[in-house]
């Protein structure tokens, strides 16, 4: 929860996508799920869910159910024939046949190449905006269209900020109110499952395991299209007639005048290229699976991992090409589906992976991701 902590540390009404029956982490028995937990507080029980009460749910979820979780970073990890030398932040080392890496989103942040120029001063992912009314009376860039983008555009113009959303599509995607209470034959045609409505997300969540068994190539298409970047239905007030939105935008390159940044952007309002001026930009440009990123995996490790789209290629037990080297979360979504780049796919995951452990009466070492800066 470390990362999600952080997210909602940039401000406390930041919410989270997803429904909150589809937010539940994996428990061996009944009366851990994000219900559970909120319906006793009087807070939310279908949507929205605000990531700092999911934050407070995972860990409530760890005293509750893995209280012996030792908080410390995980420098490195190599391999041995046979097993694995972990060293800890703190000195400490230690070996393991198996090594889950569960890093979620941590270390994926997507910083588009024509940005990466500039400094941190002027530019930033959204998950890295510490706090939104730092902005007041500035104007700001957002780029993107997905949830990250439109929610991070409200919010800096809700704390007095002049943002403006540079959109590379010709239009947003909203998403229309789901009613928990839903006529009988609505609830057959479109029925609702933790991915939204309709029979293919309710597919994907009954049978998760079924895309595995596709060739790279059709699921890898499946999974780079499904839920392309859309925007909750909450967000759509508190954006559309509040934030200058530049449809059909595209980002040429930035350069530094001064304290501000000049972005020269091709767009179909104009026939000609034009240059715009911002005192910051924030990229909500979503996250990239690379298991290069992982800087505590030893290189030569890292370069031992067979990958599809630079994510680990995995088998039915989450196993990479390494033996003994598993994957979960977002990474493992390319061998697996949509479902696993959310935390939807958590229930299957665990059961999964604990049927593998206990099989081999082996238990593994749960990497932590590093602190984020």
């Amino acid at each position: 929860m470390q990362f999600w902590s952080g997210i909602a540390n940039g401000a406390r009404e930041r919410f989270l996508k997803s429904f909150c029956f589809a937010t539940n982490l994996s428990a061996p028995e009944p009366g851990y799920d994000l219900i559970d937990y909120n319906k006793p507080r009087g807070l939310e029980t279908f949507d929205p869910c605000s990531i700092a009460n999911f934050a407070s749910y995972g860990n409530w979820f760890q005293r509750c159910n893995v209280p012996w979780v030792e908080q410390v970073n995980v420098a490195s990890v190599q391999r041995r024939p046979n097993r694995f030398a972990i060293t800890l932040s703190n000195g400490e080392q230690t070996v393991a046949t198996h090594v889950v890496v569960a890093t979620g989103l941590s270390h994926y942040a997507n910083m588009p190449p024509v940005l990466a120029s500039l400094p941190p001063g002027l530019a930033s992912h959204t998950a890295q905006v510490d706090r939104f009314d730092r902005f007041v009376g500035q104007r700001v860039a957002v780029v993107g269209a997905g949830q990250s983008a439109l929610e991070a555009a409200a919010l800096l113009s809700e704390a007095g900020a002049l943002p403006e959303l540079l959109v590379r599509e010709t239009a947003i995607r909203w998403h229309s109110r789901v009613s928990p209470d839903r006529r009988l034959w609505d609830r057959i045609r479109k029925p609702i499952s933790g991915l939204g409505l309709g029979p293919k997300a309710w597919a994907l969540v009954n049978f998760p395991g079924a895309l595995h068994r596709l060739p790279d190539e059709g699921r890898l298409w499946l999974t780079k299209n499904y839920l392309p970047p859309e925007g909750a239905w909450w967000l759509r007030d508190r954006v559309e007639g509040r934030v200058p939105i530049h449809l059909g935008t595209t980002v040429l390159s930035v350069r530094e005048v001064g304290s501000q940044v000049a972005v020269l952007v091709s767009d179909r309002a104009s026939p000609r290229n034009r240059e715009l001026k911002y005192d910051y930009i924030v990229a909500g440009s979503g996250y990239d699976i690379d298991v290069q990123r992982l800087q505590f995996l030893d290189p030569d490790l890292s370069n031992e991992i067979q990958c599809v789209n630079r994510r680990p290629k995995l088998d039915r037990a989450f196993c990479s090409s390494v033996p003994g080297l598993h994957f979960i979360g977002p990474a493992s979504s390319m061998s697996f589906g949509p479902l696993f780049r959310f935390v939807v796919g958590a229930d299957f995951t665990a059961r999964t992976l604990t049927s593998r452990f206990a099989s081999q009466s082996s238990l593994p070492v749960l990497t932590k991701a590093p602190a984020i800066s």
